[in-house]
């Protein structure tokens, strides 16, 4: 280096060689260590088989070699993007891994996460429009699992973040801590449906659902009401599950509040719901153990925490669709993690739509019809635990294989 400074100032630069301008850094985890499958796996939190459509789908990941150097090949650059969102620990860890700078990963990350949006969004999560089809695959799916009607199940999920100091107050939560919210509602194959990103964590997710265009798609939705059932004597259209923290509607059903003297009729349409309505539940715990960064928190700029989480619920899907299964371990590690951090939110009991009360009462005694009801009363007194963020590890076969949805 001194000797080109030389060169520099006596004008004889010809024959001198140009300074770097990156540093030669050399790693051998990339081209030794992952060529096991168990390896694998538990770096990129992915199959090889998956990561290898992954990298066919994103081929205009690739960046083009320029006259200064040769440009990081596509599928080191899917693994360093899969690495970091699913590795808990900071940047400069990823980039040793990879023998690539600080600032490479924080960009790689970053328009990996923008193009999967854009590339695999459409096929993978955007369901909206509904089709008859989805309709039927969905409502079907549901009945299996033991709810009539069902399309989906709905619910919001806090993502820590570090906001800006002046921002800070409107992402502080009732838990003492910034968040924002993912609002997401999930099909009876912990599929994401629909999701809302970036709600500040102050907000609770009923405001969140009010207006959001997901409302107003479920109740301009002919389909809903088209494919409607007798049940008891009422015409019962196609509705989502919630809980509590949500208003009963025609195109909502949600628990009755809870007491002692409750008749078993109700113990057990709130049983059964909230059976049915743990895919959501799973699909936050599912997307949080494989997307570490996620469940321990993101670290990154707020005005790229909604690209990234977005991303990660299109990749879930992906992997959801290939049988890429979650790893028990994983869930179990993000138990300890994710205990006791999701805010409280206050149910909402006054609900006035006597229609919407009406098919909820047609519902409970359709599920009583025909059963020996006996209903766990510590599983139906808990059947409102609001958040997301429980994780059931042991019932992962819930989810029923079919074949992949239309977009």
């Amino acid at each position: 280096m001194e000797d080109c400074y030389k060169a520099l100032l006596l004008g004889t630069t010809s024959s001198v060689p140009r300074p770097f301008w990156k540093f030669n850094r050399q790693s051998a985890f990339w081209n030794m260590c992952c060529h096991t499958e168990d390896v694998f796996k538990t770096h990129f939190r992915i199959t090889r088989k998956s990561f290898s459509v992954l990298c066919e789908l994103l081929k205009s990941f690739q960046k083009k070699d320029t006259n200064w150097r040769k440009a990081v090949p596509l599928d080191k650059r899917v693994a360093i993007a899969l690495c970091a969102l699913g590795s808990s620990g900071e940047y400069r860890v990823v980039c040793e891994l990879f023998a690539v700078g600080k600032s490479t990963v924080c960009t790689i990350v970053l328009e990996f996460c923008s193009i999967v949006w854009e590339v695999m969004s459409p096929t993978y999560l955007k369901r909206f429009p509904l089709t008859q089809e989805t309709v039927a695959e969905c409502v079907k799916g549901f009945e299996l699992l033991g709810f009539p009607q069902c399309l989906g199940a709905l619910d919001g999920c806090h993502i820590k973040i570090r906001p800006n100091s002046e921002d800070a107050v409107d992402y502080y939560n009732y838990k003492g801590w910034h968040s924002i919210v993912l609002l997401a509602l999930v099909d009876f194959r912990y599929r994401f449906m629909y999701v809302n990103v970036g709600t500040p964590g102050r907000c609770n997710d009923s405001y969140i659902f009010e207006t959001s265009n997901l409302k107003k798609m479920l109740n301009t939705c002919n389909l809903l009401r088209k494919n409607k059932k007798n049940i008891c004597n009422l015409d019962v259209p196609v509705y989502i599950i919630a809980d509590s923290a949500f208003r009963l509607t025609q195109t909502l059903m949600k628990p009755y509040p809870f007491n002692v003297d409750m008749p078993l009729v109700k113990k057990n349409y709130n049983y059964k719901l909230s059976k049915c309505r743990r895919v959501v539940e799973n699909a936050f715990g599912h997307l949080k153990a494989r997307f570490r960064r996620i469940g321990k928190g993101l670290d990154n700029r707020i005005n790229n925490a909604n690209i990234i989480v977005s991303a990660c619920c299109v990749l879930h899907n992906f992997l959801n669709e290939n049988n890429d299964h979650i790893n028990a371990q994983w869930l179990k590690e993000l138990k300890n993690i994710d205990k006791n951090q999701h805010p409280d939110q206050h149910p909402i009991i006054f609900d006035m739509e006597p229609i919407a009360e009406e098919i909820r009462q047609a519902v409970a005694t359709y599920l009583s019809c025909g059963d020996d009801i006996a209903v766990d009363d510590e599983v139906v007194g808990t059947s409102d635990n609001i958040g997301g963020n429980n994780v059931d590890i042991g019932d992962d076969d819930i989810a029923i294989s079919s074949s992949r949805y239309s977009s």
